[in-house]
C-alpha cells in the first residue's frame, strides 16, 4: 500500500492545483468526490471552506462542501436507542449517525444519470442540535464535491464503501494538544458545554476517545495533511 502525499494546510494552492488537475480528468457531467477526514478539532472544516472558496473565487470551478455532520441521528432517535443515555452521552461517535442515508447521498453524487437533478442534503443546527432536512442545494453544474466528516475514511461497515465512490482522499491532521484545545474552544462558544470544565471533561472523554477510534480503523489516505 503506497503511503500518502503529504501536504503542509498552509499550501492552499498545491490543495487546490491538485483538486484542478484531477477534475480534468473527470468526465464530463461527473461531480469530482473528495472524501476530506480528520479527527475532531484538526481543523477539517476550515481548510475545506478555503480550498472551495479559492476553487470557486479563483478558478471558477463550481465546488461545496457536503458535511457528514447532517447526517446526525436526531435526539429522538438516539432516545429510543436501547442504552439512550451512552447514546447521548457518545453523540459523536459512529453508531450515532445515519451512516446508510450518508452514503445513499454521495452514491446518487457519484451516478452519472442524476447528473441533471438537484440534489438536497441535511445540515446540522448546532444551536438546536439535531439535522435540518434538505438545506443544503447540490446544483447540477456544480464540478466539485468535498464529502467532510470525522469518518468518512473509517473502515467500519457502511463507511468502508464511501472510499470506493471517492476520487480523492485527504486527511487532516494536527498535533493534539493543538485539537484538544480546540475542542474545547467549541464546545464553550457552540454552547455544548455550559462552562470550562464541562468542555474539557467532554474533550478527554467522547471527543477524544473517537479521535483515538478514527485513528486506529482509518484507509490510508492520498493525501495527509499536517493542519497546525
Amino acid at each position: 500500500m503506497e503511503s500518502p502525499i503529504k501536504i503542509d494546510g498552509l499550501d492552499l494552492k498545491k490543495l487546490v492545483e491538485r483538486v484542478k488537475e484531477i477534475q480534468l480528468e473527470t468526465p464530463t457531467g461527473k461531480k469530482l468526490i473528495i472524501l476530506l477526514a480528520g479527527v475532531p478539532g484538526s481543523g477539517k472544516s476550515t481548510l475545506s471552506c478555503k480550498v472551495v472558496k479559492l476553487l470557486n473565487e479563483e478558478h471558477n470551478i463550481k465546488s461545496l462542501v457536503l458535511p457528514q455532520d447532517g447526517y446526525h441521528l436526531y435526539r429522538s432517535e438516539l432516545a429510543q436507542m436501547p442504552d439512550p443515555e451512552e447514546a447521548i452521552t457518545r453523540r459523536g461517535a459512529p453508531f450515532t449517525f445515519n451512516a446508510d442515508a450518508f452514503l445513499k447521498t454521495v452514491r446518487l453524487l457519484n451516478d452519472p444519470t442524476s447528473s441533471s437533478e438537484v440534489i438536497r442534503a441535511p445540515s446540522f443546527d448546532h444551536k438546536l442540535k439535531d439535522p435540518i432536512e434538505d438545506d443544503i442545494k447540490i446544483d447540477p453544474d456544480t464540478k466539485v464535491v468535498f464529502i467532510e466528516g470525522n469518518y468518512v475514511l473509517l473502515k467500519d461497515p457502511g463507511w468502508c464503501e464511501l472510499v470506493d465512490i471517492a476520487d480523492d482522499s485527504w486527511f487532516v491532521t494536527a498535533n493534539k494538544n493543538l485539537i484538544r484545545n480546540r475542542i474545547i474552544k467549541r464546545h464553550l462558544e457552540a454552547g455544548i458545554a455550559s462552562n470550562e470544565q464541562e468542555a474539557i471533561d467532554r474533550a478527554d472523554g467522547s471527543d477524544l476517545k473517537n479521535a483515538k477510534y478514527i485513528e486506529e480503523n482509518l484507509f490510508v489516505p492520498q493525501i495527509l495533511i499536517q493542519n497546525n
